[in-house]
């Protein structure tokens, strides 16, 4: 299996379509997120035009979305764009009509980095892979991307095909899938543990693409790559997504405030004693904190490691009596009890 995994990312590229990020923006986003891990960047042309146009945008880590049309590799490369990624259905790309074939020469004749971005299936008759094999040497493709748009795979299917592809073809193949099935993640590790190094993200999993921090732990903790995880990776998750106009919920995977609240009297007990039965990760490989959740299915366990937290001191044999008063509370208030709340109730037990 490669060792690097170069992360497509698309979260850039939605902001700027239907956030309007202004250049700084634009700028201060693409940083912290290549400050991350390894990563490209897809950005329409036409939202490329607008951020270029109102400031010095460092593009060398940008590639361009393009159709397949000769003025719109003219303009990208006026912009200073070397990679573009062309855009072809399955009709463009059985027949190569004049218009696609010129836009390929043209990339290929300025020394362009031309990815093509196949829509559809990612299994293709022995003729289809024999044109691509000659559209690859012929115009010299980077790599062919493979879109799942449809969600229609599964990772075994998704393993499994692109496992064929990469034997077939004389190019890196990339992975974009999207999350309609729920299964981009699980996918795009699929895509992972094949061999494939390129795979589309996105900051959160906006506009349904596969999840960056969720891809990249599930390929750190569970293919065991060699990936650096950052360790505030959290908290710069959740101001790019601010960026963009979306907004962590708490139960998020990976990066949501409350994935590592506990409460439950056995659970909490056993995360006590031996954390890594119940978190596959600790609280600070992502920047995180173990909260102590006080509430209905609270037990005695909870409540002393609760209150040693808060530095709260009392006799072993209240415990039980603050805990009654615990379940009470929070039955009746239908919600957990704060800590100002537990403090109360201590004082109230002592007194």
């Amino acid at each position: 299996m490669k060792k690097d995994v170069i992360f497509i990312d698309q979260t850039l590229g939605y902001g700027l379509a239907n956030q309007g990020l202004g250049t700084s923006e634009f700028i201060y986003i693409q940083r912290k997120i290549a400050a991350m891990a390894q990563v490209m960047f897809d950005v329409s042309l036409q939202s490329l035009v607008t951020v270029l146009g109102c400031g010095t945008v460092d593009v060398k880590d940008i590639r361009a979305g393009i159709e397949p049309d000769a003025r719109q590799v003219a303009q990208a490369h006026q912009l200073g764009c070397d990679k573009v990624k062309v855009s072809l259905n399955d009709k463009a790309f059985s027949s190569l009509a004049a218009p696609v074939a010129e836009a390929l020469r043209q990339a290929q004749t300025r020394g362009m980095a031309v990815s093509l971005q196949l829509t559809g299936s990612c299994q293709y008759s022995s003729a289809k892979i024999l044109q691509l094999c000659w559209l690859i040497s012929k115009y010299e493709i980077s790599s062919v991307a493979f879109v799942d748009e449809h969600s229609d795979h599964d990772p075994l299917f998704t393993y499994g095909a692109l496992l064929n592809l990469q034997q077939q073809l004389p190019c890196p193949i990339e992975y974009c899938g999207k999350n309609g099935s729920g299964l981009a993640t699980a996918n795009a590790l699929g895509a992972i543990k094949s061999g494939v190094t390129f795979v589309a993200v996105s900051i959160g999993g906006v506009a349904g693409y596969p999840a960056f921090e969720e891809v990249l732990m599930g390929a750190r903790f569970l293919l065991k790559l060699p990936l650096a995880v950052p360790a505030n990776i959290a908290a710069c998750c959740e101001e790019i997504l601010s960026y963009v106009g979306q907004c962590v919920q708490p139960t998020k995977p990976i990066i949501g405030s409350d994935i590592f609240a506990h409460e439950s009297g056995i659970h909490v007990d056993g995360v006590n004693k031996k954390s890594d039965l119940y978190e596959f990760f600790t609280p600070e490989t992502v920047g995180l904190s173990r909260k102590i959740v006080i509430g209905k299915h609270s037990g005695k366990a909870a409540i002393e490691l609760k209150l040693k937290e808060m530095n709260i001191l009392i006799q072993p044999t209240m415990v039980l009596t603050v805990l009654e008063k615990v379940r009470s509370l929070a039955i009746r208030q239908k919600a957990p009890v704060s800590d100002l709340q537990l403090q109360k109730l201590v004082h109230e037990a002592a007194s």
